[in-house]
Parts: structure tokens; C-alpha cells; sequence
């Protein structure tokens, strides 16, 4: 169960990061914190193009904040979950939650997941300097890579803010992207780590990595990982199969 070996708790507000997987893993954990019996409010501090084919359960649109609250209040009350998203600015965008709002709707859920960056479907990101953005009550911050993008050519097919990733790893665009790219990537030090608020934990999850082989280049990964994040966890986030390091999560708040 991917919400328990990421040690997420009740009380918790969670902002996922980076990239490959966000949408999918944020509706696991709510999938399975319902099964928990929690209630779940999922969201967005960021800009998004349509609801994506993952998103299950109540939609509400902000439309204004005296309204959202009680029609937000009754939606988890009822159902257990909800997602919330801005209203729609354009025929083609819809707009994020304010990271205050998120602050302030917390307490309504026992849980609250948070897409707090974009990256256009990619798979690994580096962060420019007004990404991500996470709330202030945030309690975990989850950094996401897919490691499909493990040895294929480093591209904007594959990653956002290329120049970023270039510029961080030393890796030249339509190089391979390796091990080394990964992890320096991930663990850059105006990345990142630098983006955690300082009450939060971090973690990383590294998805796609559905076999054998992934879950060794994991292991290593993980090693050079730790620290500067928590903890490190691989595996699918569609399916719910994980592997964490340390093998035993346990929250710490």
C-alpha cells in the first residue's frame, strides 16, 4: 500500500512534485486513504488544460470562497472525497488553487493531496525558480520521476525545462540519460531540496519501475539520494506495487 510506505498519516498535506505520475499517484493514495476511512480533498496550485482521466470521485469548481467552503464541507461529508479545482480562465485552461486556499481548506479532510507543479506529461524535471508551488501547510513533499526516461535520449519528448536539466547535470540534449543524470538531477541543490518548506518531509518516488532490473537501479538510487530526502520509494504508481528505502516507513510529525 503506497499510503502507508510513504509514512502519509492523518493530518497530513501532501504536494506532489517533479514529474511522470503525479495525477496517477495522487489518485492511488486517495483510493487508498478512503479505503482507510479518511476523508480526501485532492487539488491543483497549478495550471491544467483538462481534468485528467484519472480523476475519480466529486469535481467542484472555486467560483467563490463563501460558496466552495460549504459546498466543499457537504461533498466530503457525503462522499469522503472531493477534487477542487479553479475555475476556468479560458475555454482551454483551468485555473489552480491559490497555495493560501489550500492552507485554508485543510482542516475540512483528513487528507489533502496537492499537484503542486507541472511538467507536460514528461518524466523527469529540474524546477525553474518560480516552481513548484507548494502550500505552506504542506507536510510531505513528494519529488516524482519516471524512470522510463532511464537511458533514452535527454528531450523535450521526455523532459520538461530541458536547458534546466542540462544545466544541472551536465548531460547535453539527445545524450542518454543515465544514472548519474538521474540522480544529479534530482538531488541539485537549487532543485529540489531547496523547495522543501522547512516543517516538511521529503521523499522521492521513482515510478515505472515495474521490474527487477528498474527496482536495482532504484536500490542505487536511493542510495545517493538519502539525504538529502527522507526517504526513497520505486514501483508503479497505477498499480500500487512499492519498494521503499529505509525498507520501514514511519511517519514523522
Amino acid at each position: 500500500m503506497i499510503l502507508r510506505a510513504l509514512g502519509i498519516v492523518r493530518g497530513d498535506v501532501v504536494a506532489l512534485v517533479g514529474a511522470g505520475g503525479k495525477t496517477t499517484l495522487a489518485y492511488r493514495i486517495a483510493s487508498e486513504a478512503r479505503a482507510c476511512g479518511l476523508t480526501v480533498l485532492v487539488t491543483t496550485t497549478t495550471h491544467m488544460g483538462t481534468l485528467e482521466e484519472e480523476v475519480t470521485g466529486p469535481v467542484l469548481v472555486e467560483e467563490d470562497s463563501a460558496g466552495t467552503l460549504v459546498a466543499l464541507g457537504e461533498t466530503l461529508a457525503r462522499e469522503g472525497r472531493a477534487t477542487l479545482i479553479g475555475r476556468r480562465g479560458r475555454p482551454d485552461k483551468l485555473e489552480g488553487i491559490a497555495p493560501a486556499r489550500v492552507d485554508m481548506l485543510a482542516p475540512l479532510a483528513d487528507l489533502v493531496l496537492v499537484e503542486a507543479d507541472g511538467a507536460r506529461g514528461r518524466s523527469l524535471k529540474v524546477p525553474a525558480p518560480h516552481e513548484p508551488v507548494i502550500p505552506a501547510s504542506t507536510t510531505l513533499v513528494v519529488v516524482m520521476c519516471a524512470m522510463d526516461a532511464l537511458e533514452q535520449p535527454l528531450d523535450e519528448e521526455r523532459v520538461h525545462r530541458v536547458e534546466l536539466v542540462r544545466a544541472a547535470t551536465g548531460v547535453e540534449a539527445g545524450e542518454a540519460v543515465d544514472e548519474d543524470c538521474l540522480a544529479t538531477a534530482l538531488r541539485h541543490q537549487d532543485g529540489y531540496p531547496s523547495r522543501v518548506p522547512a516543517r516538511a518531509r521529503a521523499g522521492v518516488f521513482l515510478n515505472k519501475a515495474e521490474d527487477d532490473r528498474m527496482l536495482d537501479v532504484a536500490a542505487r538510487l536511493a542510495a545517493r539520494l538519502i539525504p538529502p530526502y527522507h526517504w526513497v520509494a520505486a514501483g508503479s504508481a497505477r498499480s500500487g506495487a512499492v519498494r521503499t528505502w529505509p525498507p520501514t516507513r514511519r511517519a514523522t510529525r
